[in-house]
C-alpha cells in the first residue's frame, strides 16, 4: 500500500492561496517564516510537474487540483486550475525548485498556523479533518530522504543544542556538515565543509528561494554575532577547532570591538600562535604545548585590537609585539655585531644619526631582511650573509618608516626618499631648489 506525507494545521486554507501570486499576510509578522507569498504556488506548480499524487483538504472541502495545455509562441504549457476555475499558473513555475523545498513550503506554512504536525499515513487514511488544513502527497524516494534525514532540514528535533538566546537564535554542535537554519528551516547547506557549529538564526536574510540573500553579509554578521557571545562553551569549542572547521573563513580581521570579555576569560594566559606559521614555531610550542593556543592570524589580528596587552601572541619579546611573523635572537654572534658596529660606525660619520634600538630577528619569511616594528629596528640575521652596504639599507629604509609612519612600497615612502636624496644634493653643490 502507498504511503503518503500527512502535514496538517489549525484553520481552514482558502482556495486563494493557490491563486494569488504574491499574496501573504505574513510580511509584517516576523514571528512567521514565509512571507513572499509564492512558495505554496511552486510547490503545487511541482507536485503537478513531477506527476506526485498528492490531495489538499480545507476541512471536509476537497480543493481539487488539474492542468489544462495553453499555447504560447509556438510552445505549450500546463495551466493550473483550481477547483475546474483556470488560473495564470503553470506547472513551469520554480523550474529550480526541488522535493525538499516543496516539503519546506507546506510544513512551514502549517508551522505559521497552529497544531501543525507532520507524519506518514496509509493511503486509505488521506481522508479531511474537522476544523484543520490537510496535505497528502505520496512518498517517494525523494521525500523519503528527507524525512530519514530530519535534522538535515529542520532543527526543531535536534538534540545537541549548546546556546540560545532570548532573540530565537540557536547554536548546535557542527560536524562534517556546514547547516544554517532561519527559524528552523534550513536555509544554507554545505555538504563538504566542517563546521564547528550549525546555526538556527531569526536574523539571517533569505531570497525567494528561501536561501541566505547575500552570503559575504551573512558571514560579517555571523562573525559579529560569535564576537558578542559570553557562554564560555561555546567560546572555547570554537577557539579549540576553528582551524580545521568553515568558521576559520570568517573575516575576523573586523570587529575587533565586539568581543566579549569572556573571550579573554577563556583564552586566560596562553600564549596565541598564528595557525599561518604555527611550523616556525614548532619547537618552541613542544615542550609546553598547553600553554599555547594555535588561530588564525586575522582573528589573532583582531583579538589584540580589542584586548591590547591583555594578549599574547608569540614573538611579543622585550616590548615589541609580532603576530607570530618573527622571533627574536637573544643575542649577535661576534661577527654579527662586527658588521653591525660597521655600519653604525659609517652611518655617524656621514652625519646620519641612527635614533632607535635594533634586535636581530628570524622572520618566517625568508625573504624579509628588515622590518619596523613598535619604534624598534628589526634586522634578520640573514641580512648578515649580504654584507655591510646591504646593512646600512635596510637599516635606513627601516629607520625612515619609523620616523614618517609610511609603508612599503608607496607611494609617500618613495616621495620622502627622493626629497631627502634633493636635499643632500642640495647641501652638496650650496645651491637650493
Amino acid at each position: 500500500m502507498k504511503k503518503y506525507v500527512k502535514i496538517e494545521s489549525k484553520g481552514i486554507i482558502e482556495a486563494g492561496a493557490f491563486t494569488l501570486l504574491g499574496a501573504s499576510t505574513k510580511k509584517e509578522d516576523n514571528t512567521k517564516i514565509g512571507f513572499f507569498g509564492s512558495g505554496l504556488k511552486y510547490s503545487i506548480a511541482w507536485l503537478l510537474r513531477n506527476k506526485i499524487d498528492f490531495k489538499v483538504f480545507a476541512e471536509y472541502k476537497q480543493i481539487v487540483f488539474t492542468t489544462l495545455p495553453a499555447p504560447f509562441r509556438e510552445m505549450e504549457f500546463d495551466v493550473i486550475c483550481v477547483d475546474g476555475i483556470q488560473t495564470s499558473l503553470t506547472t513551469a513555475m520554480g523550474g529550480d525548485w526541488q522535493a525538499w523545498y516543496t516539503l519546506r513550503e507546506i510544513y512551514c506554512n502549517a508551522l505559521d498556523e497552529a497544531e501543525a504536525a507532520i507524519s506518514i499515513v496509509d493511503e486509505k487514511d488521506c481522508v479531511p479533518v474537522e476544523d484543520k488544513t490537510v496535505f497528502y502527497f505520496e512518498t517517494t524516494e525523494q521525500f523519503k530522504e528527507i524525512l530519514d534525514e530530519w535534522d538535515m532540514y529542520f532543527s526543531e528535533n535536534r538534540k545537541d543544542l549548546v546556546y540560545s538566546d532570548a532573540d530565537f537564535n540557536q547554536v548546535y554542535n557542527g560536524g562534517d556538515k556546514t547547516l544554517i537554519y532561519r527559524k528552523g528551516i534550513r536555509c544554507m547547506f554545505l555538504k563538504e565543509e566542517k563546521s564547528t557549529f550549525n546555526y538556527d538564526l531569526s536574523w539571517v536574510e533569505i531570497n525567494e528561494s528561501r536561501v541566505i540573500k547575500d552570503e559575504w553579509m551573512f558571514k560579517w554578521k555571523l562573525r559579529e554575532f560569535l564576537q558578542k557571545i559570553k557562554d564560555r562553551k561555546v567560546i572555547s569549542q570554537l577557539l579549540n577547532t576553528i582551524n580545521k572547521t568553515w568558521e576559520k573563513g570568517l573575516n575576523w580581521q573586523y570587529g575587533g570591538n565586539n568581543y566579549s570579555d569572556v573571550w579573554l576569560e577563556v583564552i586566560g594566559k596562553k600564549t596565541l600562535v598564528p595557525y599561518e606559521n604555527a611550523g616556525f614555531w614548532e619547537e618552541w610550542i613542544k615542550d609546553d604545548p598547553f600553554d599555547f593556543l594555535i588561530l588564525p592570524a586575522n582573528m589573532i589580528e583582531s583579538l589584540k585590537e580589542k584586548f591590547l596587552d591583555k594578549i599574547k601572541v608569540i614573538g611579543d619579546v622585550e616590548g615589541v609585539s609580532g603576530s607570530g611573523d618573527f622571533r627574536v635572537i637573544a643575542s649577535f654572534t661576534k661577527k654579527q655585531q662586527y658588521l653591525l658596529d660597521e655600519a653604525l660606525a659609517f652611518l655617524k660619520d656621514a652625519s646620519y644619526d641612527v635614533n632607535y634600538p635594533i634586535k636581530l630577528v628570524a622572520f618566517t619569511k625568508e625573504t624579509v631582511r628588515g622590518q619596523a616594528k613598535d619604534k624598534t629596528i628589526l634586522l634578520s640575521e640573514k641580512l648578515f650573509d649580504m654584507g655591510r652596504k646591504e646593512i646600512v639599507a635596510v637599516i635606513i629604509e627601516e629607520q625612515e618608516h619609523l620616523v614618517t609612519g609610511y609603508g612599503d612600497e608607496t607611494r609617500a615612502f618613495q616621495t620622502h626618499f627622493i626629497h631627502k636624496f634633493l636635499t643632500s644634493l642640495e647641501d652638496k653643490v650650496g645651491r637650493y631648489l
